[in-house]
């Protein structure tokens, strides 16, 4: 499950939580985050989900996106990343729909049944 705050300086204007395979981001209306300023593009950055990874894409946006800020055309979402766009923050976490799960391979244990 993918969660997503957006902010403008220290006011959260909107929460998502998510798990669609693709979000869109931009200055569009339609758009599944929709950041109303011109620093964002109509289609300014997708995340979408690969292999059980998100990947947030700049689509060849005009002020480009930063994460972290780095300026990115395609990173993997890790967690805890923040997003910029324009003015804007993008907060993102990453929650595993499964609790039991392991988090990475160091945590998985083999079981052998006797």
């Amino acid at each position: 499950m993918l969660k997503i705050s957006l902010k403008l300086k220290d006011k959260e204007l909107k929460t998502l939580e998510t798990d669609k395979s693709e979000i869109s981001i931009g200055r569009n209306e339609n758009s599944d985050i929709h950041i109303n300023n011109l620093g964002a593009s109509k289609k300014h950055a997708r995340i979408f989900r690969r292999n059980g990874e998100y990947i947030i894409e700049d689509l060849k946006s005009t002020n480009g996106t930063l994460m972290n800020n780095e300026s990115i055309i395609t990173a993997k979402l890790s967690g805890n990343d923040v997003v910029t766009i324009g003015k804007h923050n993008l907060y993102i976490s990453i929650h595993q729909d499964d609790r039991n799960a392991p988090r990475s391979f160091a945590e998985a244990t083999i079981r052998i049944k006797p």
